[in-house]
């Protein structure tokens, strides 16, 4: 243990890595006993709201809480690492988890208000951590502002969700437990904090790891400006019950899209005729589902999507989370956290621009069985969850329960052997 914790990379981020790999392979059994009732169009069961969370707040937000501590403080330029504070934040976040999670398994509504509550507690002190370093900035990149709104809308979606929960237990505004308060919650949530999450950082990281020059970030403010115009128009249509704005505002998030899949097809052509690349690998799966949810929101906009609103959107926040989302992270984790965390940005002192040129293994022969039955798997419930089929939910559903299990074995092995080579 003392040669562990003197290791140089292994700042109080780590746990927020180690813990959603972790819960992964929960999360994956989760989607194994949700999947009959997503089908069903059941959203509101007590395995998909577990399993909901889990996904989310277990496995995507803990794994961003530990990135953006270690990610954001380069992106300013401010020479900090992640202290104690963030270590006590991962705390109360994680206790919060736990408590939603029982609450949500055990049916126990006293003991939700309180995983909301800690929950909140641990997000607003994930913000203040991070904003607390705005003011030693020595630079501002547009990235950054996508990360900003990111990060506003998770607070939001942290409050909106507290609210919920205690109006469950004692209830004062009805509406927050119908559609326009959870779809409040889910745009806030999944679009808001973690696609806008995922797109802002891709604009700083992904052109340095494909080896081009950044774009200029010239289409970056066209996205997210789209992007946040469709959550508001989205957000009012919510609580409002506003068909049209709502059909508006699917519009705005596929021109958002497809704006974005042409930046990425862009810095993945200059991939061409490279050697293999996990890392490259999933973000094509990520460009042909952009295209996909961008072709499926314009057509449901303009009325030609012969399926219900509801379904429709269950659809496309399982292809989201399981599929746009997951895919994102595993493949960033195949890069940032055993190159950039811990080997070269503080064993070695190297710069954060410096590091994707490094030549590293990003192609292990073990990663094909995690990349495909997780790739496979999300597209799979998802047209299951579509097409009211359970049998397709459930494989597609156990097929990302065994990627999720593989990946995370993976990481922890690879993660294990860098530990014992720079400790000994």
């Amino acid at each position: 243990m003392n040669r562990l914790a003197a290791l140089p990379g292994y700042t109080p981020a780590v746990p927020f890595m180690v813990t959603a790999l972790l819960l992964l392979p929960v999360a994956g059994a989760g989607a194994v006993f949700a999947a009959a009732p997503l089908a069903a169009g059941n959203v509101r069961a007590w395995p998909v709201l577990a399993t909901n969370h889990l996904v989310t707040v277990g496995w995507a937000t803990l794994v961003a809480m530990g990135a953006l501590h270690q990610l954001t403080p380069a992106m300013l330029g401010v020479p900090a690492r992640p202290g104690r504070p963030a270590l006590v934040q991962f705390g109360v976040t994680l206790v919060g988890l736990g408590l939603l999670t029982a609450g949500f398994v055990a049916r126990w509504r006293g003991v939700l208000v309180a995983g909301g509550l800690v929950t909140w507690a641990g997000v607003v002190l994930f913000a203040w951590l991070l904003a607390r370093l705005a003011p030693r900035r020595r630079r501002w990149p547009l990235p950054v502002a996508g990360v900003a709104a990111s990060v506003g809308a998770l607070v939001l979606t942290a409050t909106w969700g507290a609210l919920m929960v205690v109006n469950w237990r004692w209830p004062f505004w009805l509406h927050l437990l119908t559609v326009a308060g959870i779809g409040t919650h889910v745009v806030l949530g999944l679009v808001g904090w973690l696609v806008q999450l995922v797109v802002s950082v891709s604009y700083y990281l992904l052109p340095r790891f494909v080896g081009v020059r950044p774009l200029a970030q010239g289409r970056l403010p066209a996205v997210l400006g789209l992007l946040n115009a469709g959550i508001a128009v989205l957000v009012v249509a919510a609580l409002w019950r506003w068909g049209a704005a709502a059909r508006l505002g699917v519009a705005l998030l596929a021109a958002t899209g497809g704006v974005y899949a042409v930046d990425l097809w862009t810095w993945l052509q200059a991939t061409r005729g490279a050697k293999p690349d996990l890392t490259i690998q999933h973000w094509w799966v990520i460009l042909a589902q952009t295209v996909l949810l961008a072709i499926g929101g314009l057509a449901w906009a303009l009325g030609w999507m012969p399926v219900a609103s509801s379904r429709l959107a269950a659809t496309a926040g399982v292809l989201l989370l399981l599929g746009w989302v997951t895919m994102a992270i595993m493949g960033q984790l195949y890069k940032v956290t055993p190159f950039l965390m811990w080997f070269y940005r503080y064993a070695r002192g190297l710069s954060a621009l410096e590091v994707p040129r490094l030549p590293a293994p990003y192609y292990p022969r073990e990663g094909r069985l995690p990349f495909y039955c997780s790739a496979a798997g999300g597209v799979a419930l998802a047209a299951g969850v579509l097409l009211r089929v359970p049998q397709a939910a459930l494989a597609g559903a156990v097929l990302f329960c065994v990627g999720a299990g593989a990946f995370s074995l993976l990481m922890a092995v690879s993660w294990m052997r860098a530990a014992l080579r720079m400790g000994s």
